[in-house]
């Protein structure tokens, strides 16, 4: 389903990056394509929740440099060909080890335990927009924070720490 949602907001994307690129009177004398059709019939199909998504994912996408570009490319073909076992591993992966799931992660151990309890509880109780919301901005605010923890990680020079918080679950929608 998630694929779904990438390829189409890909294809939006990539229908979006064409039509501008042409001139005005290029764009009056072709037609769209069955495909470009397509994408967009299916579009028009989807809830505002899902569009929304889709919009940020848009988004996002034009603010990558052209090697992050192809290296999502990458990411979204492997994606694409891998067995459903596979996928779901891949899914597993990223949401362990996502930067939403560390953000998460980060915030609930700055928490005393029973505060951390209680707030695990009520980011469950949101829905998945809310949820993907909230972690958005964890990602935002702690962002910076983790860049440098996994830098020190990979150079073997970071230590493991404990917190008194539980591991946390995996993100939804990251």
């Amino acid at each position: 389903m998630k694929l779904l949602t990438l390829l189409c907001a890909f294809g939006c994307w990539a229908f979006a990056a064409a039509a501008e690129t042409k001139s005005d009177a290029t764009r009056a004398d072709k037609e769209p394509s069955a495909e470009e059709i397509q994408t967009i019939r299916k579009i028009l199909e989807l809830p505002p929740e899902r569009l929304s998504r889709i919009r940020a994912a848009i988004e996002k996408m034009e603010r990558m440099t052209p090697e992050a570009r192809k290296d999502f490319a990458a990411s979204l073909a492997k994606f694409e060909t891998a067995t459903p076992e596979e996928r779901r591993k891949l899914v597993k992966e990223m949401r362990e080890h996502g930067p939403g799931s560390r953000a998460l992660e980060h915030y609930l151990k700055t928490l005393p335990a029973e505060k951390a309890k209680e707030e695990r509880a009520r980011i469950n109780a949101l829905s998945p927009e809310q949820r993907q919301e909230f972690i958005h901005g964890l990602v935002e605010k702690f962002g910076p924070e983790l860049g440098k923890e996994k830098g020190k990680k990979e150079g073997g020079k970071a230590r493991k720490t404990e917190g008194d918080a539980p591991a946390a679950p995996p993100a939804a929608g990251i």
